[in-house]
Formats: C-alpha cells, sequence, structure tokens
C-alpha cells in the first residue's frame, strides 16, 4: 500500500482527500503546516508527496526544497496543489522537481489518474 503524505493547511481539503485515497487504497497521512510537513517527510518517508504552496510555518517552497535538496527524501515525488494562479509559482515548482502541478479546484479523477500514473500503479 503506497504512503501518501497530504501537507495542507485547510483541515476541509485535508480530510476530502485523505478520506478519498484511503478509499482507494492508499495509505494517506496529512499535515497543516510546513514545518510539520518537513518533519513528517524524514520520518515518514512517503512514496508521495501532496503540497500546497500556501502553507503556514515556513510555506510550501521551504518544504519544496528541503525535501529535494536531502539525500533521504530527494527521491519523494512531490504533486503541488494550489489556488495560487501565479505562473512564476508553477515555474518555481517546475525548476525544483514537482512531478505535476494542479490548481485548485482539481478535478480528483485526474488526482487519482496522476498519483497512479507517477507511482506506476
Amino acid at each position: 500500500m503506497a504512503k501518501i503524505l497530504i501537507i495542507e493547511d485547510n483541515p476541509e481539503i485535508a480530510g476530502l482527500i485523505r478520506d478519498s485515497l484511503i478509499a482507494q487504497g492508499f495509505e494517506a497521512t496529512t499535515c497543516p503546516d510546513a514545518y510539520q510537513g518537513i518533519e513528517f517527510t524524514h520520518r515518514m518517508k512517503p512514496d508521495l508527496i501532496l503540497l500546497d504552496l500556501m502553507l503556514p510555518a515556513g510555506g510550501g517552497f521551504n518544504v519544496l526544497e528541503n525535501v529535494k535538496l536531502s539525500v533521504h527524501t530527494k527521491g519523494i515525488p512531490v504533486i503541488v496543489l494550489t489556488a495560487s494562479k501565479d505562473s512564476k509559482h508553477k515555474d518555481k515548482a517546475l525548476e525544483l522537481g514537482v512531478v505535476a502541478f494542479l490548481e485548485k479546484p482539481f478535478d480528483f479523477k485526474e488526482l487519482i489518474n496522476k498519483i497512479k500514473e507517477v507511482l506506476h500503479l
């Protein structure tokens, strides 16, 4: 069972994604901020991270840079889920190595298909 870490500060969105992923057969854990997201990533070593960019306690780019610069976590694929419409955010996220960038509101089927594609399921 693939482990997915959801780093999202909106509890309703995080819970909806978590519950939907569990229903699809994934193991899913949520974190509400950048600091905890970094901590959980290093402790949990998830198979995939779903990352919001607009996070308290450091922001999503801080998480992304930390994950991609650490030898222990740099291979973990990251999918960004964000409400940001700023093309600079998308460009920066792609430069830092995210495998997908989905704008909120996103289509859940598209998210599941992207997760399965990234995890080769």
